[in-house]
């Protein structure tokens, strides 16, 4: 039964005195409710900022998952400022785990070919590219024989600063070591 029909009720029965004794009692159980949805609340946030599913947040507290994704959709609709922080706590957590995991994975290449990965993927590109790049260098006029190339081999080039990007276009004094 909901607490404040009950003051009505007790009120109509048993007069005054009664009514202010039933308030005070009811009136705990809207401040043993309200704290209760305060610690729910700091819940589903905590749950949230460590980035657990919605099925762990529910049986971490202890309610239905229905009932999880209903406050957590009442919170967004009120924009509330403590489920924006929660959910950038649990987006810098991602992006560290995963900076974290591409850390290990560049020292363990690096560790087997003695090179970072950007190293190797431009030497790999210059040497995909060598007759074109060879076919450059040899030629009397460098920007002709670069206008020469087609557009998609240009920009792939340019992009990987293997080509200069303006002015003169011409090979990198980079590439030309690597080419070397």
């Amino acid at each position: 039964m909901h607490p404040l029909k009950c003051v009505k009720d007790l009120y109509l029965v048993a007069g005054f005195f009664a009514y202010t004794r039933v308030r005070i009692l009811c009136s705990d159980l809207i401040l043993k409710n309200i704290l209760e949805e305060k610690h729910r609340k700091q819940e589903i946030l905590d749950g949230i900022s460590q980035n657990l599913s919605y099925r762990q947040i529910a049986y971490n507290i202890g309610i239905r998952r229905r009932a999880l994704i209903r406050d957590i959709n009442a919170m967004r609709r009120t924009r509330d400022p403590e489920l924006l922080d929660a959910q950038r706590v649990a987006e810098n957590r991602i992006d560290e785990e995963k900076k974290a995991a591409s850390k290990t994975r560049e020292k363990k290449f690096y560790d087997m070919t003695g090179m970072t990965l950007i190293e190797k993927s431009f030497q790999n590109m210059v040497n995909f590219y060598k007759p074109e790049l060879i076919h450059i260098i040899n030629s009397d006029d460098q920007i002709a024989a670069v206008r020469k190339l087609p557009t998609s081999v240009r920009k792939t080039l340019t992009k990987n600063n293997i080509l200069t990007k303006r002015g003169n276009v011409e090979v990198t004094q980079k590439a030309l070591e690597k080419l070397l």
